[in-house]
C-alpha cells in the first residue's frame, strides 16, 4: 500500500493481464488445428489442468451418486461459498451457523451480542473460536455482510439446480441477477462492454473464459476484488457451456490462503491463482462429498423393518444441512415426537449431532 488511498483503489482495477496474447491457453488445450507446436511450458497449462481435473472429477462423482447426497451437496456447497465469501471481508462464520440464519432459527448478531448471547446464534462459530471478540460495531456490519452472504449461497444453488436459468443471456438477466445479489448495477454500457468482451474469448477453455470473465467485470465495472458480482458472472459463464452440468464452479469455498495470494497478482499470475483457487474450491466439494457419501453408507447400515421411517429420516438429513424436529416432522408427514424419536436414532447412529446446544428450538446436522 502506498499510504494514498486513491493510488490504492486505483491498484485494485489494475488490469489482470497487460496484453491479449498473455492469456492464450496452451496450443494442445485449444481445439487440434494445423499449426506450431503445443507449447508445453506455458505458465497456465498445469494450473488449467489441475483446475480442469479437480472439477471434472466433482462433477462425475456427483453424477454417480444419489439424488439425497447430490442434492446435499449443492445446499452444503452454497453454504461453504458463502463462508469463504464472508472470510475474505475479515468475518469468520460456520456455515452450519449461515444455515441457521437462513433457516430463520437464529436473530440478529448485534442484538445477540447486545444481550450477551452471540453463542445461542453462532454455536459452532463460538464453539469452533473459544476466544471470539466482536466489537459491537463489528456485528452490526456483519448481520449485513452475512445477509449478503446468504444471497449469494441461495443464487448459487440455484445456479446449480434449475438448469433452464440464464442469468447472463443478455443484458436485463445481467442486470436481474445483479440486483437479486445486492450488488451495484453498473451504466448499461458498462454491461454491453462485458458482454462483447466474453463473447471475444468463446473459444478458450471454460475456465480460462470464466476468469477473464470475472476480471474483466472488475476492470470494467471498477468494484474492488472482494465484490461477489464477477465471480459469480463467471461461474454463470462456466455453466453455459453445458446446461446439464450438475454443481455451480465452486470459487470462494478454497481455503482463505488461496483468496489472499490471488488478491496480491495481477496478469498471468492472476489467472494461475484463480484456476488454482477453483482447484482447491473443487478439492473442499470432493471432501464433501466423500462425507455425505460415508454418511449414507452408515444409513444403509441401520436395522430397518418394512414400515420403518428412519430411511426417509436418513434421506432428509443428507439432503438438508440442517434439520430441526418440526422441518423433519412436516417433510415426512408424522409427528413432531416421531421425528425427535428417528432424530435420536440417528444421534446413536454417530450420524446426526445436535448443533445449537439449546434445549428448545434445536437444529441437528451431520455429523
Amino acid at each position: 500500500m502506498s499510504g494514498d488511498p486513491k493510488k490504492d483503489e486505483e491498484s485494485w482495477f489494475t488490469p489482470v493481464w497487460e496484453i491479449e496474447e498473455e492469456l492464450e491457453p496452451p496450443g494442445l488445450l485449444r481445439a487440434r488445428k494445423p499449426g506450431p507446436e503445443p507449447d508445453y511450458d506455458h505458465p497456465l497449462l498445469i494450473p488449467l489442468t489441475l483446475a480442469q481435473d479437480a472439477v471434472a472429477r466433482l462433477e462425475a462423482k456427483v453424477e454417480m451418486t444419489s439424488d439425497a447426497v447430490a442434492e446435499g451437496l449443492r445446499a452444503r456447497m452454497s453454504y461453504l461459498e458463502a463462508a469463504g465469501w464472508l472470510r475474505h471481508w475479515h468475518f469468520s462464520v460456520h456455515p452450519w451457523d449461515l444455515a441457521l440464519r437462513d433457516a430463520g432459527l437464529t436473530a440478529s448478531y448485534g442484538a445477540a451480542l447486545h444481550a450477551d448471547r452471540l453463542k445461542t446464534v453462532l454455536p459452532a462459530t463460538v464453539g469452533q473460536e473459544s476466544g471470539l471478540d466482536v466489537a459491537p460495531s463489528v456485528a452490526v456490519r456483519l448481520d449485513i455482510n452475512a445477509n449478503q452472504a446468504l444471497r449469494i449461497a441461495r443464487l448459487w444453488r440455484q445456479l446449480a439446480e434449475f438448469r433452464s436459468w440464464r442469468p447472463v443471456s443478455d443484458l436485463e438477466a445481467v442486470h436481474k441477477t445483479l440486483q437479486s445479489l445486492g450488488c451495484r448495477i453498473p451504466e448499461a454500457s458498462e454491461i454491453t462492454d462485458w458482454q462483447a468482451s466474453v463473447d471475444a474469448v468463446k473459444e478458450k477453455p471454460a475456465l480460462i473464459r470464466a476468469g477473464q470473465a470475472a476480471r474483466n467485470w472488475m476492470n470494467l465495472a471498477g468494484v474492488e476484488p472482494a465484490d461477489p458480482a464477477g465471480f459469480f458472472l463467471a461461474a454463470c459463464l462456466w455453466r453455459e457451456k453445458s446446461a446439464r452440468r450438475p454443481i455451480a464452479l465452486p470459487f470462494w469455498s478454497a481455503p482463505e490462503m488461496h483468496h489472499l495470494r490471488l488478491a496480491r497478482h495481477f496478469g498471468l499470475q492472476w489467472m494461475a491463482d484463480y484456476l488454482d483457487t477453483v482447484a482447491a474450491a473443487a478439492i473442499v466439494g470432493l471432501h464433501e462429498l466423500e462425507r455425505l457419501g460415508q454418511a449414507e453408507e452408515k444409513g444403509r447400515l441401520l436395522g430397518t423393518t418394512a414400515r420403518s421411517r428412519l430411511p426417509d429420516a436418513m434421506n432428509s438429513v443428507l439432503r438438508a444441512p440442517i434439520v430441526t424436529v418440526n422441518s423433519l416432522a412436516k417433510t415426512l408427514d408424522i409427528t413432531p415426537q416421531a421425528a425427535l424419536h428417528l432424530l435420536q436414532q440417528l444421534m446413536t447412529a454417530g450420524i446426526v449431532r445436535e448443533r445449537t446446544g439449546r434445549a428448545s428450538w434445536r437444529a441437528f446436522a451431520l455429523c
